[in-house]
C-alpha cells in the first residue's frame, strides 16, 4: 500500500466513523423500527399506516411551502441591497445575517418560545398597555416565523 493512500485513509477515518455512528446507524434504527411491531416481528402494518397520516404531511409541506417563499420575499431584497452596497456595509450585513447562527438551534427556538408564550414578551407588552393577549404559541403562525428565523440565512 502507497503511503499516500494509508495517510488518505487515516484523514478520512474520523470522518467515516462519524458518518457511520451518526447518520448510517440511525437510518438502520429506522429502517429496522418501519418494518417492525412491538415485539419485533416484521410487519408492513407501520407502512400501511403511512396513508392516515395524509393530512399531517400535507400541513407540513404547506408551512415549509409558505416558509420558502416568505424566506424569498425578504432574502431576494436584502441580497440586492447587499450587492448593491459598500464592501463594509456588506460584512455588517453578513454580521447581523449571520451573529444568531453562531447560538445554538436549539437555543434560538427556546428564545421564541419564551417571546411567543402567554407570559412571554409580546403578551406582557400587550398588557402593560391596555390590550388584551393574543395566543401566539402553538399557532400555525408561530410554527411559520420559526422556520422562517431559523432558515432564512441559509
Amino acid at each position: 500500500m502507497k503511503k499516500s493512500s494509508l495517510t488518505l485513509k487515516l484523514v478520512n477515518a474520523p470522518y467515516m466513523i462519524w458518518a457511520m455512528l451518526f447518520i448510517i446507524a440511525p437510518l438502520i434504527m429506522v429502517i429496522y423500527y418501519a418494518f417492525t411491531d412491538r415485539s419485533g416481528a416484521f410487519t408492513f402494518d407501520n407502512i400501511k399506516a403511512l396513508s392516515s397520516y395524509g393530512a399531517i404531511f400535507g400541513r407540513s409541506a404547506w408551512y415549509a411551502l409558505l416558509a420558502t417563499v416568505i424566506c424569498l420575499f425578504l432574502a431576494y431584497p436584502l441580497a440586492y441591497i447587499m450587492a448593491k452596497s459598500r464592501a463594509s456595509t456588506q460584512r455588517t450585513i453578513m454580521m447581523l445575517i449571520m451573529l444568531p447562527m453562531w447560538m445554538n438551534f436549539l437555543i434560538r427556538t427556546y428564545s421564541w418560545i419564551t417571546i411567543l408564550s402567554n407570559t412571554g414578551l409580546i403578551n406582557s407588552l400587550l398588557k402593560a398597555v391596555g390590550l388584551p393577549t393574543a395566543q401566539l404559541i402553538n399557532t400555525p403562525g408561530a410554527v411559520i416565523l420559526g422556520m422562517v428565523y431559523n432558515f432564512l440565512p441559509y
